[in-house]
């Protein structure tokens, strides 16, 4: 399946939700939907959607109103650690000028070697 065609929940097809916030992020799981991630950085309002009834597989879990605070958390969740030996290489590998969980994102999808979550960005 094409990354960018529109998914499809564990739950079958679904209605996409109309985009309330300039940004807006696709948690995937492999190429299913778990969770949509709508966010007004200018003012800090995050406003999402599930689309699994498995808390695991959820962005936030069970938080179903996370704060701007809880996206911060979740957006640095899928980033290696600020503390990483030689981070500075990575970052100069991924073309970054410093540590910042949102442009990690951007370039690495928020993969992880450990699980088969990614995010999709659109703006």
């Amino acid at each position: 399946m094409d990354k960018y065609a529109v998914p499809k929940t564990t739950w079958g097809e679904f209605a996409i939700p109309e985009k309330v916030y300039p940004l807006r992020l696709w948690y995937m799981s492999g190429d299913q939907v778990s969770t949509i991630i709508d966010v007004d950085e200018q003012n800090r309002k995050v406003e999402i959607h599930n689309y699994t009834k498995d808390y695991i597989a959820r962005a936030f879990g069970v938080i179903e109103c996370p704060s701007f605070e809880d996206y911060e958390a979740f957006l640095e969740s899928r980033c290696f650690p600020r503390t990483r030996d030689k981070m500075k290489l990575v970052l100069e590998d991924l073309g970054l000028p410093f540590y910042d969980p949102f442009m990690i994102i951007e370039k690495t999808e928020g993969r992880m070697a450990e699980d088969d979550f990614w995010i999709r960005i659109e703006r």
